[in-house]
């Protein structure tokens, strides 16, 4: 196998692998043996015309991993065989920085869209699919810098951080920006303090009770997070509004809108702001081109299309079925595709 070990005095050493070290048949198997030598055990299969392209590099900050992998469509598996042959005791957290992809274990499957986080045990099984051109960070820790001896992390249970909601973005783009800057100057002196940021935002993240409080702009990403995470699976509820949200985070309505204040926004205000813009992407959406648009209001959270028609064209600037009969290149040209205020 071939790999490259750079880096010496101030600098940590990696490795890096690629399928174009391998020849084009070998690839899948060069992938799936590189993967376990330097990650984890698994199965790796695509449908690429050309085959696999990948390549990775990975960093040893000992009790902790890092590694940048880049590839095209393809799909890998850890399946219980694996897991019994090649046991590991870690928790991968994968910050996905291109690409789509879907992730299955324990009967339960999530997309995963550029941005999102998702942090899931290496010692159960499963399937994570990318279904475009890819680029994505890994960091593979012990349990044990996690959880307290004797736990079993195989009880874990998958967690995804929604890298759309602007409180997800709070939670992880300092970890992007860290581990980035880390990979472009990856300086021996650096890595004690990557290390340990890392690991207090894993547990902030998966233990946000433990002893090892998180910080206060932390706890207020997290409520945020909860709080938007609420919002956007309520959006069609007749019974959504400020004081639910409240109710769900266990916060008085007053602490509640304080916090939406980093928005600009009441809790009502965001409320109000995200079913105009799940309308307006369904609205964008050829696949409910036959729906009519009452249809839409109405599971958008709206009482009556005249209100929905309303607060529409104020956002907007177009009624609803002006903006559904607009061409998708002049929606993008006056930025109403991606209205979404900061």
């Amino acid at each position: 196998m071939q790999s490259i070990a750079i880096g010496k005095g101030p600098c940590v050493p990696f490795k890096e692998g690629a399928t174009e070290f391998a020849p084009a048949r070998e690839r899948l198997r060069y992938w799936e043996s590189y993967t376990a030598s330097e990650l984890v055990g698994l199965r790796c299969s695509t449908y690429a015309e050309e085959g696999l392209n990948a390549r990775q590099r990975n960093f040893d900050l000992g009790a902790l991993r890092i590694a940048d992998i880049v590839g095209n469509e393809h799909v890998v598996e850890r399946t219980l065989p694996i897991v019994r042959r090649q046991p590991k005791n870690s928790l991968f957290a994968c910050l996905l920085l291109e690409g789509e992809a879907f992730f299955y274990q324990s009967g339960r499957c999530d997309l995963v869209h550029r941005g999102d986080l998702i942090i899931y045990s290496t010692a159960k099984p499963y399937l994570y699919g990318f279904t475009r051109p890819m680029r994505q960070l890994m960091i593979d820790v012990k349990a044990d810098e996690l959880f307290e001896s004797g736990e079993d992390i195989s009880r874990a249970s998958l967690l995804k951080i929604d890298g759309s909601l602007h409180a997800g973005q709070l939670l992880t783009q300092p970890l992007r920006d860290k581990i980035i800057g880390f990979i472009d100057n990856p300086l021996a002196e650096t890595a004690p303090a990557l290390h340990e940021e890392i690991r207090a935002r894993l547990r902030m993240l998966l233990r946000p009770s433990a002893h090892d409080a998180p910080r206060g702009d932390d706890v207020n990403a997290l409520r945020l997070l909860r709080a938007e995470r609420f919002i956007a699976e309520h959006l069609g509820s007749r019974e959504l509004d400020a004081e639910a949200v409240a109710s769900h985070v266990a916060m008085s309505l007053r602490n509640l809108n304080r916090m939406f204040e980093k928005y600009e926004r009441s809790v009502t205000q965001w409320i109000w702001q995200e079913r105009l813009a799940l309308a307006q992407r369904k609205l964008a959406d050829a696949a409910h081109a036959s729906r009519s648009i009452g249809d839409i209001a109405l599971e958008c959270g709206f009482s009556t299309q005249a209100h929905f028609a309303r607060e529409f064209k104020q956002r907007y600037r177009l009624t609803p079925t002006q903006y559904r009969e607009t061409p998708v290149n002049a929606r993008l040209y006056d930025g109403s595709e991606n209205s979404r205020s900061k």
